[in-house]
């Protein structure tokens, strides 16, 4: 007979998330703000999305090695934890190191030491659901941490505004961060040292007794057995299965990358009419920013309450191509948008999309997988999140010095067309299949 962990109660689960609201408070401050580094430092609106690279290179490198490695990694102080403290400790000097960087090198070294450790981060915090919640309690253990990473990065993204509004200088000086900005990520470093440690301290981990007194076997050469049965051919048929996944998220998560990169000199040049970094009103425009990500994320937060209803109701693919249209015309709108209160309407159409990548794409993995796939599909997915990422930061800044005059705004006008494309090709599918 299958042994089973036991179960656990509603406040262990809730103290196994939690440590997700530090990790994303920090992406909610560094996503709002890292363009503003960057240009703070002499760095050109054509070079941002080379320079935003750190994020998906690390990520498609770092998650499945620092995950196989910590599946292996069976100590007294558990199997998660000693990654845990060891990557959350590199992460917190990193942010310090940003918020004192003297240079763009140093800055872009700091950045690239933050992404690798965040990642690192990423993945045992992922593997504790499993680790220590039985397969009934997976949902639950998922969705918490669901939660925590939609209200980290609503308030990690408002932190910036936040400081301003408390009377921190928000001008960029010639080659420094403003003043707010630095003490946004020294908040980060606080708030990200402080939810590690208390998981650390919190979560109690199964040692190989326990797993075998619960009557299960955990055995890595049944892994090694199982990746070895594998062939090309096999990973060939698996990614022809998921093609219009592919294309839809290639296409959906590009735009979200532009978003990311060029909505601070957009928003700055655009709505608040600033003629430069040291411009009073970039700094007042990059702070909009910072609500802005806030309210897509709130409202991604609200929405993927409703989504399911939606899904069952309407059939996954035909809303999840509703949900892309009505993101392709925030991205674009923020291009247009004259004034802030457009803006966040613009904002909570993308939050709108941005729920439905979230959880669309995964729903209709899990309909294609084989049994017993699902972590094979889980990584697949993981691959088409990060290439458009990739394709993005290293195109893209050759698109933008064919812009007149430097204007950014092209960029977004071009993610809202992605956006569409995407929402074309989920339209397709619904024709084509019941999901």
């Amino acid at each position: 007979m299958k042994g089973a962990l036991p179960p656990v109660t509603q406040s262990r689960i809730i103290g196994l998330s939690a440590g997700y609201l530090g990790l994303q408070i920090t992406f909610g401050i560094e996503s709002a703000s890292l363009s503003r580094v960057y240009q703070g430092f002499g760095a050109g609106v054509e070079d941002l999305a080379l320079l935003w690279l750190a994020g998906p290179v690390s990520g498609l490198l770092v998650q499945p090695v620092i995950g196989r490695l910590s599946d292996r990694s069976w100590t007294r102080f558990g199997r998660r934890r000693p990654w845990l403290l060891g990557s959350g400790a590199i992460a917190t000097a990193a942010l310090t190191g940003i918020a004192f960087a003297p240079s763009l090198v140093w800055a872009i070294a700091m950045i690239w030491l933050l992404e690798i450790s965040m990642n690192a981060l990423n993945a045992p915090y992922r593997a504790l659901v499993g680790d220590t919640l039985p397969e009934q309690q997976h949902g639950r253990g998922f969705a918490m941490q669901t939660v925590f990473i939609g209200v980290g990065a609503f308030l990690g993204a408002l932190v910036p505004k936040a400081l301003s509004v408390a009377g921190m200088p928000n001008v960029v000086a010639e080659g420094a961060t403003p003043v707010s900005v630095r003490l946004a990520f020294l908040a980060a470093a606080t708030c990200l040292a402080i939810s590690v440690v208390g998981t650390v301290l919190k979560v109690r981990e199964y040692s190989k007794e326990d797993y075998a007194r619960f009557g299960i076997c955990l055995t890595d050469q049944q892994v090694d057995e199982r990746e070895a049965g594998r062939t090309s051919a096999d990973w060939l048929v698996n990614l022809l299965a998921y093609r219009r996944i592919a294309a839809m998220q290639f296409f959906a998560w590009a735009a979200l990358y532009l978003l990311w990169v060029y909505a601070t000199p957009v928003v700055a040049q655009g709505a608040f009419a600033a003629m430069s970094v040291e411009d009073p009103r970039y700094g007042d425009g990059a702070d909009w920013v910072g609500v802005m990500f806030a309210t897509y994320n709130g409202v991604a937060g609200l929405f993927a309450f409703i989504l399911p209803r939606l899904f069952e109701r309407f059939g996954v693919s035909r809303v999840h191509s509703t949900n892309l249209l009505a993101g392709s015309f925030g991205f674009a709108g923020v291009a247009l948008a004259g004034t802030p209160l457009l803006l966040l309407v613009c904002a909570g159409l993308i939050g709108i999309a941005y729920a439905s990548m979230l959880s669309a794409p995964f729903v209709m993995a899990s309909r294609i997988a084989r049994q017993g796939e699902a972590g094979g599909a889980i990584g697949l997915m993981n691959v088409f999140i990060v290439v458009p990422q990739l394709v993005m930061g290293l195109g893209m800044g050759a698109v933008v010095r064919m812009f007149p005059a430097g204007n950014p705004s092209g960029t977004l006008l071009i993610a809202g067309a992605f956006c569409c494309l995407a929402a074309v090709i989920a339209a397709t599918g619904a024709r084509r299949s019941a999901i």
